[in-house]
């Protein structure tokens, strides 16, 4: 097959290994070839790796770069400790144990569709089954006359570093100027100063990080990183760029000239996807290489993934989307039918020492939005919701619950006005310890209060090797039952907390409302009153709970409706009974509680009789009481954090426990009731 490219062109070609089979049989692996030896590339390899998918294929991956993948998150620590090895994200001993063949300095130069084959810089062809495109993006630099004059860097690569090392080692360069004041920009301006450098940011826009902070926050940003001895320029348009003298001179249209011995434009990033646009594969409207839900491009056999891809019209340019979009595209290539759904941009970092983080909605993208802010001497907090929940929050300054703010964004959790009168006043939306993670819990803690999972048994299986929350739930079955403890176990897995949808959830809460205000009420207002005359137009209703027959129907429909919401106990204990979700049975189990509760009012007139009647009333009652409180706290379960959410978790069992022994008297209390109403009738 690559024998037919064109000989001038492959020098080299690589042809799909052939492994024999048990019975002798010739099999081949499909050959999946990765275009990027970026973080994007390497998050794919590394998913194929730990899922054993990487056994399916053989795999090749080709970068540009003289060095496999490295952590561009962390570039600006370069020049402050940290080597080119130690940013990598994995030696390159790593592909070779893994039977990863890795190319680097090697660009790719053509896609031959009709072939399936690339072409490299030197000729070299490669065979491709699966093709991934992982070219990442480069550093935009605007139009502006003299851009490419000496000593002008752009900020994007360890190469790009090393230009700039070697520049102010062969020139006194005292002074530095970064053009972008957002999350490129401040990182540029940090490799500066550790140079030594003075630095000025020069930005366009009012205010710093623009795409991601109010003004607010990017007003605190701008007095903080100045206390740092940085000068900012703001509102700035950059005219031209002249080198006089040996300095460099940035002409502003709206502002006197900045002289500077070294300048770094940060002004942003491109998808690399001009390689793409050649082969004829479609492009999204704002650039990147156009992608669907399988993160397939126009051709069913490439695929795109990173900072390259477009997806939805969008292009990623933050590392957690990358990787999700890597973490899909492995799970599909091991056979799974996932789907790339979007992904968060939060953005979590410290910019010179000042951290930033700025976690889901933007207020740009909720016009219908509300703004809670804090502002006190430690930093700015800000949260976003929407229809009373947390959609976005943001900050400049520490914050030790953030990570408890993503999980309550993540599950758009309410933001209760006493919740909001309290960030108002603290910053925090809990008390003290409201918000504490699960790995912060003690050990006897329960996570799975269904099946009384604890969570030092969970850790145990972690440790023991389980590591996806699947897998943990095989051994220990917590997130097995109603699955709102799923992220919980997520978060001890080491992994995001996962927003979990209990099925029934708000019908079980609703009803166990209901019925706790019906017990209730019940217990604090006085029977029906009983009319004295047939003549009253009462007494025909009445009939219902005084007529033998009205109380024959609806005590047996009672007793139908108790009968089948039984079915939820052997939804919960009979190992064969697995029809319909925990949660719906359990919802039901609710609903038919209530309903019950309002029969048996209409069957006694809310009277509770005499002797075994009374006793039947009472553990009626309590059942009933019980059961609406155990249900409640099993609705809010999947909400609930902190030391609130671990002792909803230690008491829902016991309630449940109390409310099933408190109902088991009711079968042989109901049974005397209709044996005494049919001994006694006339």
């Amino acid at each position: 097959m690559v024998a037919a490219l064109n000989a001038p062109l492959a020098h080299q070609q690589h042809v799909r290994p052939t492994t024999s089979g048990a019975d002798g049989a010739t099999k081949q692996r499909p050959r999946l070839v990765i275009v990027g030896g970026g973080m994007a590339g390497f998050g794919l390899c590394d998913r194929l790796v730990r899922s054993g998918a990487i056994h399916e294929y053989d795999v090749t991956i080709i970068g540009d770069e003289p060095q496999p993948a490295y952590d561009r998150v962390n570039l600006s620590s370069y020049f402050s400790g940290r080597s080119a090895e130690d940013l990598l994200l994995a030696p390159r001993d790593w592909y070779q144990q893994h039977r990863i063949e890795l190319k680097t300095g090697r660009r790719i130069e053509r896609i031959d569709r009709d072939q399936q084959s690339v072409v490299d810089n030197e000729g070299s062809a490669y065979h491709y089954d699966q093709l991934v495109l992982a070219t990442g993006s480069h550093a935009f630099v605007p139009p502006i006359e003299g851009c490419d004059s000496d000593g002008v860097f752009v900020y994007r690569t360890i190469a790009d570093l090393e230009a700039i090392r070697e520049h102010c080692a062969s020139r006194n360069v005292r002074c530095g100027g970064v053009i972008g004041g957002g999350l490129l920009g401040l990182e540029a301006a940090k490799i500066l100063m550790d140079l030594g450098l003075s630095v000025s940011v020069i930005e366009m826009a009012p205010g710093l990080m623009p795409r991601q902070l109010d003004a607010d926050a990017a007003g605190l940003l701008k007095q903080k990183i100045q206390a740092l001895g940085v000068d900012i320029q703001l509102v700035r348009r950059t005219e031209s760029i002249h080198v006089v003298d040996q300095q460099i001179q940035v002409r502003f249209a709206n502002a006197s000239d900045l002289n500077v011995d070294l300048l770094v434009i940060a002004a942003g990033v491109r998808p690399n996807d001009k390689l793409a646009e050649s082969a004829g594969l479609e492009i999204g409207p704002r650039r990147g290489v156009k992608v669907d839900q399988r993160l397939q491009t126009s051709d069913p056999n490439i695929y795109a993934i990173g900072e390259c891809a477009s997806f939805g019209d969008h292009v990623f340019g933050l590392a957690a989307p990358c990787f999700r979009m890597a973490d899909v595209l492995a799970q599909r290539l091991a056979g799974k039918q996932v789907t790339f759904n979007g992904a968060d941009e939060s953005a979590e970092l410290k910019l010179m020492g000042v951290q930033v983080a700025t976690l889901g909605l933007a207020i740009g993208e909720s016009p219908g939005g509300n703004v809670v802010t804090h502002h006190d001497d430690s930093g700015y907090r800000k949260l976003l919701t929407e229809r009373g929940r947390i959609v976005g929050a943001s900050c400049v300054g520490p914050w030790e619950e953030l990570p408890q703010i993503r999980q309550a964004i993540a599950k758009q959790a309410r933001l209760w006005p006493w919740q909001r009168k309290r960030f108002l006043q603290t910053g925090s939306p809990w008390t003290p310890g409201g918000a504490m993670p699960v790995t912060h819990w003690p050990a006897d803690a329960v996570v799975c209060s269904c099946l009384s999972v604890s969570k030092s048994t969970i850790v145990q299986a972690i440790d023991d090797g389980a590591r996806e929350v699947d897998q943990i739930a095989q051994v220990c079955g917590a997130s097995t039952a109603c699955g709102s403890c799923r992220g919980l176990v997520a978060e001890l897995a080491g992994g995001a907390a996962e927003p979990v949808v209990v099925p029934g959830a708000r019908a079980m809460l609703a009803a166990s409302v209901m019925a706790l205000v019906a017990t209730l009420v019940w217990l604090i207002l006085p029977p029906v009153p009983l009319t004295d005359s047939v003549q009253s137009s009462w007494h025909a209703i009445e009939t219902v709970w005084r007529g033998d027959l009205g109380r024959q129907i609806s005590g047996f429909t009672l007793v139908g409706l108790t009968v089948l919401g039984l079915v939820f106990s052997l939804r919960k204990r009979v190992a064969w009974f697995h029809w319909g979700s925990y949660g719906f049975w359990r919802a039901a189990h609710g609903v038919l509680g209530m309903a019950v509760l309002m029969g048996v009012a209409v069957h006694t007139g809310m009277r509770l009789g005499h002797n075994l009647n009374f006793l039947l009333g009472v553990c009626f009652l309590s059942a009933a009481a019980l059961g609406a409180v155990a249900g409640i706290a099993s609705s809010l379960e999947s909400r609930a954090s902190g030391n609130l959410g671990m002792w909803i978790r230690r008491w829902r069992p016991r309630l449940s426990r109390i409310h099933l022994w408190v109902t088991w008297p009711l079968p042989i209390l109901i049974a005397l009731h209709v044996l005494g109403f049919y001994w006694f009738s006339d």
